[in-house]
């Protein structure tokens, strides 16, 4: 009895949790420049690697939630915000500007991060396309958020793969004027 009523639980919850831990993660990553800056901080690094990581994973699995969810909410009505939840994890999926990547391996993956982009953003598309009933009201909302998170979730393959290409051209020359 008790194994179902937390799966009942974990099926009410689920995107609630999700969205915010992905926020969590994201603040973690936020505030990890303090940690780089402070010695005595720094063996917090692996909290910092962990929600790097693991914030692209939350993210994911919150907007496959959605994907996978089926037009009805915990009320047993269709809610108005949660179409909005697309775009915001765009946002999160975009990290912080501060960290386009834990090291400088991980810019050799930017070929990678550019299909994860497209994915999830025709993900979230097809989300928002199937949760939208039509109102108006949260549509320019909707929009800007969509750019917002397109933008910004764009910027860490453009970054790493920025970072890659001007790697491989050999260094110029610099002449100091007197």
């Amino acid at each position: 009895m008790g194994f179902s009523i937390a799966m009942q639980w974990w099926e009410e919850w689920q995107l609630r949790v999700l969205v915010l831990s992905s926020l969590f993660m994201q603040y973690v990553i936020f505030f990890s420049f303090l940690m780089r800056r402070a010695h005595s901080l720094r063996r917090f690094r692996v909290l910092v690697w962990i929600a790097y990581l693991g914030g692209d994973a939350v993210a994911t699995y919150a907007l496959a939630t959605l994907f996978n969810h089926r037009n009805q909410t915990w009320d047993g009505e269709n809610s108005t915000l949660e179409v909005l939840w697309a775009p915001v994890l765009l946002i999160h999926l975009g990290g912080q500007q501060m960290i386009s990547a834990y090291s400088l391996e991980d810019n050799e993956l930017w070929k990678r991060h550019t299909i994860t982009l497209v994915s999830q953003i025709t993900v979230a598309l097809y989300v928002f396309c199937k949760w939208w009933s039509g109102e108006k009201s949260l549509l320019a909302a909707a929009i800007l958020l969509f750019l917002l998170g397109i933008l910004k979730f764009a910027q860490k393959p453009w970054a790493s793969g920025l970072l890659v290409l001007t790697a491989c051209r050999p260094p110029a020359v610099c002449h100091k004027h007197e």
